[in-house]
């Protein structure tokens, strides 16, 4: 089994980019989404550049089954994971998920990382600032909060956070060496990562 942060390094196309737009004192921009009215935690321009570059060159492509990402503290070689997920190509009952329709301008969902409750950034969003949603912030995201926030209003990061992000294509290696689908590496990286990062890994029973 190769070590984690080496793997990662080794996934074709794969790119590692700050996930918030944060400046020098490591407080993330916010903004109010609309229509909602909501205050949203803000996604970094060259995340948003990346996801739309992966999901674009990656659609027609037959062999392409989504991306995987990881969040974490700080660069490679040092990165420190924090979460792994994924966003597959194929949905539940569709040829094409939802999550990655019209990724431009998808920003409710975007690859999960999306606006709206049910997905990280808007999830977040609410366990930082606690507005008003259908139902009230998760257990998950207020302890992605408390892991990544020395302060919530304004929303000032523990450490720079960064997003590893790696387009899946079937027949890719894992960490064993091995080639996998899509939800078979997360889990295998999850796996990993929860033996190697045990203190700062955010999933829980691969969820």
């Amino acid at each position: 089994m190769m070590d984690l942060t080496t793997w990662l390094g080794s996934v074709p196309g794969s790119r590692f980019i700050p996930l918030f737009d944060s400046n020098n004192r490591l407080e993330v921009a916010t903004k109010i989404g609309q229509p909602s009215g909501r205050r949203l935690l803000r996604r970094h321009p060259e995340m948003e550049k990346a996801i739309i570059e992966i999901v674009e060159s990656g659609l027609p492509n037959e062999a392409w089954e989504g991306l995987l990402y990881i969040m974490g503290f700080g660069q490679l070689p040092n990165f420190r994971p924090l979460y792994v997920g994924k966003a597959e190509k194929r949905g539940v009952t569709r040829p094409l998920s939802e999550n990655l329709t019209n990724i431009r301008k998808n920003k409710h969902m975007f690859a999960r990382w999306g606006n709206g409750l049910d997905y990280h950034i808007g999830d977040l969003s609410q366990a930082l600032f606690k507005f008003k949603g259908y139902r009230e912030p998760t257990r998950k995201f207020e302890r992605w909060a408390q892991r990544l926030f020395v302060s919530r209003d304004p929303p000032v990061l523990r450490e720079p956070v960064y997003l590893y992000i790696a387009p899946w294509l079937k027949g890719n290696n894992g960490p064993s060496g091995l080639a996998g689908s899509l939800p078979a590496v997360e889990k295998e990286v999850i796996a990993l990562a929860s033996s190697q990062f045990n203190d700062t890994l955010l999933n829980v029973d691969g969820v």
